[in-house]
């Protein structure tokens, strides 16, 4: 107890400047997910209150499995989530390798590719939804005058068009962010072992596969969780664009998980189907780190 008591006396300073990020993060970020996981496992409909919300066990997550809806919302999560990140993660790769490369006006080039990211959201789904529009949308302009269609076609009202198109928008809002993260990697690897490899006579491709790749392999990762993590729980693009529909054929569980608290009032409920969305990115994100961890 004493060797405790002056370990923490002589690393008072440190304790001190770590504790008020540590408050923040019991409060913010802990404390709300002990909260979830207890209001999943009790009573929580705001229109029958009932005191002390009692214990009612699997009962919500058995309701979550009950709804109509949840196994296509699975599927469309799964979609939007796999699309979505390959999409992000390629498009930011081929972004960040361009930009990486001399040529004159490179540095506006690297600020105009950040636009779509420093967009408010709302501005995004706006602007899309305008050039979506089936009457005087700019995309269906362009499809008309290049005899693409014969008729214009109304992209957010067809199910499987719905989804693509909103998975589409996601790629272009945050790919940014991703070809940022790789662009900065990029930054830190010695020219000097590209110079060699071009001596030697490696290709582009060559240099790529057993320079670049392994090198931007740990940024790699930690950006592709990221990114797995925050696709998702994607909730306010798909939810200003289409609000899940048409169909639920963009319903995602963010998506779902809002509609239960904030319009049916089914917190418990709620709360249980974001355990399932936990338990979703936990798997994905051990699958990802288990394959790299085998092809490593």
């Amino acid at each position: 107890m004493k060797s405790i008591l002056g370990y923490l006396s002589k690393n008072r300073t440190a304790y001190l400047f770590i504790l008020p990020g540590t408050i923040i993060i019991i409060l913010l970020i802990i404390y709300p997910i002990i909260q979830s996981v207890v209001m999943s496992f009790t009573d929580w409909y705001l229109l029958s209150y009932k005191p002390g919300h009692p214990f009612v066990g699997l009962a919500n997550y058995q309701e979550v499995f009950s709804m109509s809806q949840f196994q296509k919302v699975l599927i469309v999560t799964a979609l939007y989530t796999i699309l979505g990140v390959i999409g992000k993660m390629y498009a930011g790769l081929g972004v960040a390798l361009l930009l990486n490369r001399e040529f004159a006006g490179r540095g506006i080039a690297r600020a105009i590719m950040v636009i779509p990211w420093a967009m408010p959201t709302l501005v995004v789904c706006i602007v899309f939804r305008v050039a979506l529009d089936p009457a005087f949308g700019l995309i269906n302009s362009i499809l008309l005058d290049l005899n693409i269609v014969n008729k214009s076609v109304n992209f957010l009202l067809q199910p499987d068009l719905a989804l693509i198109s909103v998975i589409i928008i996601a790629i272009w809002r945050y790919f940014p962010f991703v070809a940022l993260m790789l662009l900065a990697a990029l930054q830190g690897i010695p020219k000097e072992l590209y110079e060699a490899a071009s001596i030697d006579g490696a290709g582009i491709w060559k240099r790529f596969i057993y320079i670049t790749r392994p090198l931007l392999r740990p940024v790699w990762t930690i950006v592709l969780i990221l990114q797995i993590v925050w696709t998702a729980k994607e909730f306010e693009l798909v939810y200003l664009i289409t609000r899940g529909g048409p169909d639920f054929s963009t319903e995602l569980m963010g998506l779902d998980i809002y509609l239960n608290a904030f319009q049916f009032y089914k917190l418990g409920t709620a709360s249980a189907e974001g355990m399932f969305l936990v338990a979703f990115s936990i798997i994905f994100t051990v699958i990802y780190i288990k394959r790299m961890e085998r092809n490593a």
